[in-house]
């Protein structure tokens, strides 16, 4: 028995320092608000774009916001577009701060749920489509753009930010918004998936674009800038209104989750995982549509639009912020404030599965296609964006550091 009780105790200590160096090791996600100098009405808004720069000492450090509707519900809500810049966006040793940028050249029309992409290297950001009705209320998207404008010097940093129109050759995709755009910095391609025509009733319509499209030189430089739709194979995926969309360039595939299909001309939200292989079109092969998770799969996060993604290439995970779980009036529709993991993301190793991050504090809203990936520091960030009921959340407006997105 005294044998018995020695071995027993032993087995405690040594399972409890286990637990007690996994506990140090472990990650511990937890959203972090920015207490941000701002200007706050002015940054009320939703439907918008940001993109981030990249940390320092590379890049700046900044995420960089563009237009969508504002909430001034008094005004009847109208489409902006203005240019505001978050410094020290990761959070990271200093001070968060917005201030509005006053780029030379002719901006381009107002605009909502449009795409934004940004060129690190060339320190560019690209916008593409968009509802372009001057106002949001009654819900209107016409007139709907499919113009792509530059911002080249897009932070400020390295020389006075200048809007220009990019002219385009080739066919050109269908104006959309809604849709989702990633880009490609190996082959200068933004890459555009899927959308809506703008024609909505009651806040849907079935008229959802399934086509991927290809834009060469995207960022201005070094030659004409071509449009070209890819024959994929496969699929389509069903979320093709309001979904997220993230790439990994090194093997060249985008992985898309979410968004609103069509079943039977009802708008419904869903939470299927797909991946396309040879996503920017210059590899030798046929672009192919892949079904990571099927709908409804088990461990899955909720059906859910107007959600948040970013892709980290070295745990080769996506992971999902917030939402919306239901569209178009439907009477039980909730925000959504959960964080979730997709392992083997870009479809290459197993298990592709999903967790649920448990991040700690307290989570910022539901928001659309206004997240940040700074892959150095292991941070998301999330500079701007407007939740679904279009309201301020929180006291700083918005502007939140997720530490440990991948769980790792």
């Amino acid at each position: 028995m005294k044998r018995t009780r020695m071995i027993s105790s032993v087995t405690l200590m040594v399972f409890a320092f286990l637990a007690l160096i996994a506990g140090i090791n472990a990650a511990n996600p937890k959203w972090n608000p920015l207490n941000a100098t701002e200007l706050t009405f002015p940054l009320l808004r939703g439907s918008s774009t940001s993109v981030y720069t990249g940390p320092t000492p590379t890049y700046s450090n900044s995420s960089i916001l563009f237009a969508g509707f504002s909430a001034d519900v008094s005004a009847l809500s109208p489409r902006l577009h203005d240019v505001w810049k978050l410094t020290n966006a990761n959070g990271l040793g200093g001070t968060s701060t917005w201030s509005q940028l006053i780029p030379a050249g002719s901006p381009p029309p107002v605009r909502s749920n449009h795409s934004a992409v940004y060129d690190a290297a060339n320190n560019r950001m690209i916008i593409y489509g968009g509802c372009g009705a001057p106002f949001r209320v009654p819900p209107s998207c016409q007139p709907i753009a499919n113009d792509v404008w530059v911002l080249s010097n897009a932070d400020g940093t390295t020389g006075t930010p200048t809007w220009a129109q990019l002219p385009t050759t080739g066919p050109t995709p269908g104006p959309r918004q809604a849709h989702q755009a990633v880009y490609d910095p190996t082959t200068n391609s933004m890459i555009v998936w899927a959308g809506q025509n703008g024609v909505l009733n009651n806040n849907c319509s079935p008229a959802t674009y399934s086509d991927v499209w290809v834009l060469s030189n995207a960022n201005g430089i070094g030659g004409t800038s071509n449009w070209t739709q890819l024959p994929t194979t496969g699929g389509p995926p069903a979320g093709q209104y309001g979904s997220t969309a993230v790439y990994d360039s090194s093997n060249n595939i985008m992985t898309v989750f979410g968004g609103v299909g069509t079943v039977d001309t009802v708008c419904q939200t869903t939470n299927a995982v797909w991946a396309l292989s040879n996503a920017n079109g210059h590899d030798i092969g046929t672009p192919v549509w892949t079904n990571l998770v099927p709908q409804g799969a088990p461990g899955s996060p909720a059906n859910r639009w107007q959600h948040a993604a970013v892709y980290l290439p070295s745990s080769n995970t996506m992971t999902i912020f917030g939402g919306v779980s239901a569209c178009c009036r439907n009477p039980l529709t909730m925000d959504l404030g959960d964080t979730w993991v997709l392992s083997h993301a870009n479809g290459i190793g197993v298990p592709i599965a999903w967790t649920h991050l448990n991040a700690n504090g307290p989570v910022p809203s539901s928001r659309h296609n206004n997240v940040g990936i700074d892959t150095v520091n292991n941070l998301m960030i999330m500079g701007g964006g407007g939740t679904s009921g279009d309201i301020h959340d929180g006291p700083l407006w918005g502007s939140w550091v997720l530490s440990h997105p991948n769980g790792l």
